[in-house]
C-alpha cells in the first residue's frame, strides 16, 4: 500500500501542474511518513494547496492520536467502513500531491530493501485521497488530515509488496473528476483503478529510508529518494514475472 511517499519537486514545478495558492510553507520532503504532513487539494477548496496530516483523524475521535490504520483506504471496501463512507458520500475527496512512493521488499535475512516508485514523464502526480477535519474540544483548534485510496497492485508493485496493493494514482483525465461534487459515490469509486506497469518505473533506494524521521533525529536527506545501487537498472514498463 502506501505508508511512505515523497514530494521532492521544486515548488515552481508543482505550480506548473497545479497553479493554485499554497497555504503554509513548502519544503521538499523525501520521506513523508504517517502523522507527518503532505500537500493536498480538496474538492471543497480546489484552488488551494493545503498542508495536512497523514492519517485520518475522524471528526468524532476523542483525541488526534491515531488509534488504527486510517492512512490507507481500500477502495473496494470504503462504503462498508463507517469512518470512510461518510467522507465519500459528502465529497470529502482530495488529491495528494507526490513525486514518488516507497514500498519495502522483505529479504531472506530479515532486512527490508526499500524501492521508490515514480510515474514516467511526470515530475509530480496525484494519489486519490479522502480528508477529514477534527476539532480539539479544549482549544477549538481545527486539525485536518488525509488518507490515501488503495487498489490492487500492478505487476511491478506486486513484485515488491507482499499484500499486492498500491495507491490509486490518478491519470490526468481523472484528477478533476475525483474532485467533482456532482459525481455519485459509485462514479467516484470507478476512478480508483490500477495504474498500468508501462506508466511507471522503480528503483532501489538507500536502506536509510527504513527509518522514520523524528524531531530529535531527522531523516529527510534528499539523497534518500535517489537510486541506491547504480549497478541495478531501474525497472520500467511491464515486467515478465
Amino acid at each position: 500500500m502506501c505508508a511512505r511517499f515523497t514530494l521532492t519537486a521544486e515548488q515552481k514545478d508543482i505550480l506548473k501542474s497545479y497553479p493554485f495558492q499554497f497555504t503554509g510553507e513548502y519544503q521538499p520532503d523525501s520521506n513523508i511518513a504517517i502523522t507527518e504532513s503532505g500537500f493536498i487539494i480538496t474538492a471543497d477548496e480546489p484552488d488551494l494547496i493545503q498542508r495536512m496530516g497523514f492519517g485520518i483523524i475522524p471528526y468524532w475521535a476523542k483525541s488526534k492520536r491515531l488509534e488504527y490504520d486510517t492512512w490507507n483506504i481500500r477502495s473496494e471496501e470504503v462504503m462498508e467502513k463507517p469512518t470512510f463512507a461518510p467522507l465519500i458520500e459528502n465529497h470529502k475527496t482530495c488529491l495528494v500531491i507526490a513525486d514518488g512512493f516507497y514500498e519495502f521488499e522483505g529479504l531472506p535475512d530479515g532486512r527490508r530493501q526499500p524501492w521508490r516508485f515514480i510515474v514516467n514523464n511526470r515530475k509530480t502526480f496525484v494519489m486519490a485521497g479522502l480528508w477529514s477535519e477534527w476539532v480539539d474540544p479544549e482549544t477549538n483548534e481545527a486539525f485536518r488530515t488525509f488518507g490515501i485510496m488503495t487498489t490492487v497492485a500492478n505487476k511491478m508493485v506486486a513484485r515488491i509488496h507482499k499484500k499486492k496493493r498500491m495507491p490509486v494514482i490518478l491519470p490526468l483525465k481523472f484528477e478533476k473528476r475525483w474532485l467533482n461534487k456532482k459525481l455519485s459515490s459509485e462514479e467516484l469509486l470507478k476512478l480508483c483503478t490500477t495504474l498500468p506497469d508501462a506508466s511507471m518505473s522503480c528503483f532501489k533506494v538507500s536502506p536509510k529510508v527504513n527509518k522514520v524521521s523524528t524531531k530529535k533525529m531527522p531523516n529527510k536527506g534528499i539523497d534518500l529518494a535517489k537510486p541506491y545501487n547504480t549497478d541495478d537498472e531501474p525497472m520500467q514498463g511491464k515486467l515478465d514475472l
